[in-house]
């Protein structure tokens, strides 16, 4: 893999050109020669593959009338694009995101009800010092906020045992827990993801003194609020 500096106009860029891969690494600009795709085929994937055919055939049959809804709706949102650059999401793209989020979480809005303005005002979840795990008590466990109340929906990405000092980002976090707070939690003041990040990642034993990384996130129709990142060093 050959490292990259860009210049005559050119800041950065990525993914395929020709027979070559452009990617941003730590160390700078990168370029690979472009392999071929492993496709190993697996439930989850195929399971999301025909949820977007699924989603995408119900975008045709909606009405003129709730496309354009659709449409005007995905102009209020604005994404980041891997190199930075802002990217407006089309009508249809905006419908199978949120519809995804929807279903992947239970929520029973009408697919073709473009989402409201989600508020992510409230302190749902609490501070990384209070975020546990322990083999002994073979638990994982997320501290909630003052506002995290029975009925919000969250959703947690966590990361495998890894060194204390290495930086989790986003490749390598999973989504490992998604739920709605139950009364028990809110009067607990935390909620386990113990049985989720063990089928993720296997068994807490023999993992004490490595840590985890988690990315919290309340979910509001269709949409996921900004990640807090907490980490804890697993105890004995």
């Amino acid at each position: 893999m050959a490292k990259v500096i860009y210049g005559g106009g050119v800041a950065g860029i990525q993914g395929k050109v020709g027979g070559s891969v452009h990617s941003r690494t730590r160390g700078g600009p990168a370029m690979r020669n472009k392999a071929k795709p492993n496709n190993p085929a697996t439930p989850a994937q195929m399971a999301q593959r025909a949820q977007l055919s699924r989603l995408s055939q119900a975008w045709r049959a909606l009405t003129e009338e709730q496309r354009t809804a659709w449409t005007k709706s995905a102009e209020t949102i604005v994404t980041k694009g891997v190199c930075g650059n802002i990217i407006n999401l089309t009508g249809h793209q905006h419908y199978v995101r949120v519809n995804s989020l929807r279903e992947s979480n239970g929520d029973a809005t009408a697919a073709g009800t473009p989402p409201g303005m989600a508020d992510f005002d409230g302190q749902v979840f609490g501070t990384t010092d209070d975020f546990t795990a322990s083999v002994s008590g073979d638990a994982i466990s997320v501290p909630l906020g003052d506002d995290g109340v029975e009925g919000i929906k969250v959703a947690v990405w966590a990361t495998a045992p890894r060194s204390p000092g290495k930086a989790a980002y986003k490749g390598v976090m999973r989504k490992t827990y998604e739920g709605a707070i139950t009364a028990d939690q809110e009067t607990a003041g935390s909620f386990e993801i113990t049985a989720e990040w063990k089928e993720k990642f296997g068994a807490l034993t023999g993992t004490a003194g490595k840590a985890i990384t988690i990315g919290c996130r309340e979910y509001q129709d269709g949409e996921y609020s900004v990640s807090e990142i907490m980490k804890t060093v697993i105890t004995a």
